[in-house]
Order: structure tokens, then sequence, then C-alpha cells
């Protein structure tokens, strides 16, 4: 998701004990799950209702779940079962909401779409990108620097992230890889309003306008595009063994065309659906 600076500073971060009236213990969970024993086919996410409309208006059957602070919708689309999960904004959403479908519907796949700006000077609003990976380009660490010396992204260097896949010992990643079938699957569906392209998907808690910054992000983290909640959904569907891409369309680019275009999230989902059926 992309959100303009004002929408940002008015977001607040609330925990699931904090938000829910009790707990969402195991058991509430357990008793929250439809049909909890039929794994789905595909769980696909968007952040904010305007990245889903197409999605939930292709849904046939919609059963509506609500689990604590995060909505989810269950049905068919293509013949398949679809479970559509909006997020919400962010990291910590973007983690808890993805656990969470995971745990209740037991995806075979999840699909982490939305729109995003644009890192690679080439990409033009409405250019799509299928991520062969994803990775998060707010983690790193910088060089000692002392008082009076600024900061500076050039003494700036990735950190990865560790996970203990199954109780092992922790393997690291610079990112993480998308799900090589279905992207091949999204990179021949047919889409006019723009080019659909393979790339890196950049996320971090960030809405950058600056073009040095974009420029340094995509040289040290190799990414097409950034948004708020891509890698974070990829490394929680990669510690349960799940398949996953993300797929992001290009709405804003600091290079050609600042405007953020609200259509392009209706034009991503909508692109998406075809993906589904053709999966």
């Amino acid at each position: 998701m992309r959100y303009y600076p004002s929408i940002i500073r008015g977001l607040v971060i609330v925990c699931v004990l904090t938000f829910s009236p009790t707990p969402l213990s195991p058991t509430t969970l357990a008793q929250s799950r439809p049909e909890a024993s039929a794994p789905i086919d595909i769980l696909v996410q968007g952040a904010v209702d305007w990245e889903l409309q197409p999605l939930l208006a292709a849904l046939e059957d919609k059963q509506q779940i609500q689990l604590a602070s995060w909505t989810f919708w269950r049905g068919k689309l293509g013949g398949k079962s679809v479970v559509i999960s909006r997020t919400e904004v962010g990291p910590i959403n973007a983690a808890a909401a993805t656990t969470l479908g995971i745990l209740t519907f037991r995806p075979r796949l999840v699909i982490n779409q939305g729109t995003a700006g644009a890192n690679d000077p080439q990409l033009k609003v409405y250019d799509i990108v299928v991520g062969e990976s994803a990775v998060d380009y707010g983690a790193f660490r910088s060089a000692p620097a002392r008082a009076g010396e600024g900061s500076q992204m050039s003494r700036w260097s990735p950190m990865s992230h560790r996970l203990r896949l199954e109780g092992k010992e922790p393997v690291e990643f610079k990112a993480f890889p998308g799900d090589e079938a279905a992207r091949r699957v999204a990179l021949g569906t047919k889409y006019t309003r723009g080019r659909v392209r393979t790339g890196v998907i950049g996320s971090a808690f960030e809405y950058n306008r600056e073009v040095d910054r974009l420029l340094w992000v995509r040289k040290t983290y190799g990414t097409s595009s950034e948004d708020m909640e891509s890698a974070f959904a990829a490394g929680v569907a990669r510690g349960f063994n799940t398949r996953f891409l993300a797929i992001r369309i290009i709405s804003d680019s600091e290079f050609n065309a600042p405007e953020l275009q609200r259509a392009a999230g209706e034009y991503c989902a909508a692109f998406v659906v075809e993906v589904i059926k053709q999966i």
C-alpha cells in the first residue's frame, strides 16, 4: 500500500490484546475457524478497501470473518477456494494478518497484492511488478560516526532477517523468494494497462519521495518498487513453509508521475483476479 505522509502520521498501532475486548486465545481462534479442517487454495491480501474491490466483486458465496482487528472474506473464485484478507497498512498489520490467515485457513498459496511506488526509473504508472523476491529495505546498520559528522546513506549496509525454520538453526534471508510456479502464471496473464515485469519488491514502513533515497534503495537492495507490506507477509509465509507471491502495481513515481493514482489499486486487483483463474 502507498499512503501520503499525513495519513501515515494518523495511524495508531495497537496490539491484539489491547484492541480486542477479550484476548485471542488458541481456543477462541479455533472456534473462529470456518471449516478449519479444509485448507483453502489461495489467501489473497490487500491493505485497504480500494485495493480489494474487484477481488471482492468476483468472490462468490462470500462469508465475512472477523478475527480480532483483521477482516477476511471466504468464498469461491475461478473454481478455487479463496480467502481475501484486508491486512491493513504496514509491517505489524501485514505480519499479524498473514499469521492469522495461515493458521486459520491453511492456504496452499498466499498472494500479497496492491499499490507501490517506483524505485526503478524505467517503470511507469500502472506497470505491474511480479516479485521474484521481496526484501525489507528498511533493514540496515550504519557505520560509526561522531557528533557533527552527519548521517550518510553511503555508510549504511543491509541487514538480513533470520528464521529458525522448524526449530532448527537460524537461516539467513537477504530476501524472501517468490513462488516460481505462481510467478510464471502471473507473467503469462494478459494485462492491457501497462507492462508486466518481474523484479524485486521492496517493503518498509516508509514513504520515500527523495529521488536520491529511491535510487540508493534500488542500488543497495535491487528493488523495482516499494510498499509497506509485501516483504513482511513473505517472511511470515516462509516461516510457515507456505508458498508466497507478491504482485504490485506502480501507483506513483517520483521519476515521471509523482501524483498517486488510486485507480491503480483497482487495476492490480482485477489483474490478480485473472491470475487466480489461471493458477
